[in-house]
């Protein structure tokens, strides 16, 4: 799996896209286009980050599972932000997949040049587990605005490719990812 990272405590990272996924994922919600995420009570902070991390979980097992080690290895570096909570995850592949332990600096989001900045999925919790369950297709996130990605164009490109091979398009038959571990968060 992906290092999870306490980025948002320890250094108060944010995303300058973190606004326009969130306006782009209420208005999915308001259109019925994803579900609305209701976690109240005491533990609701911690309900979800938990459904957070699961969902990050889900995501590196798709890719690990659709991709040999080489290929995974061949990928630059990059973030996950699930903007719900703060959630960051950070994926650096090796021979053996995504290195959980690894401990990243904090990522570069600011720098006006884009070969300085680091690479950066920013997207929702709802969004990622809507498109890992195959209700919402990873292109139809991308076209609008569910999910966007700060990186140069070759990184886009390779990314992109990698998220379509690994994910089910939307209303397809995502029982063929019925082997690959994706747990729901009650």
């Amino acid at each position: 799996m992906c290092a999870i990272c306490e980025l948002k405590i320890e250094f108060n990272i944010g995303h300058p896209l973190a606004l326009s996924v969130a306006v782009a994922t209420r208005a999915a919600i308001d259109a019925g286009t994803l579900p609305e995420s209701l976690v109240d009570g005491a533990l609701s902070n911690v309900k979800m980050r938990m459904a957070a991390i699961d969902a990050l979980k889900g995501l590196t097992a798709r890719l690990e599972a659709s991709k040999s080690a080489s290929e995974l290895q061949a990928l630059p570096d990059f973030y996950v932000l699930l903007i719900e909570i703060g959630t960051w995850g950070f994926f650096h592949a090796t021979e053996n997949g995504f290195d959980p332990d690894i401990t990243p600096e904090a990522p570069d989001v600011t720098s006006d040049n884009q070969a300085d900045r680091d690479i950066v999925f920013v997207t929702s919790e709802t969004t990622l587990r809507a498109v890992l369950d195959g209700r919402l297709s990873i292109d139809t996130a991308f076209a609008g605005d569910l999910v966007m990605l700060d990186a140069g164009a070759e990184h886009t490109a390779q990314l992109r490719a990698v998220l379509n091979d690994a994910l089910p398009a939307e209303g397809s038959d995502a029982s063929v990812w019925d082997d690959v571990p994706v747990q729901k968060i009650a």
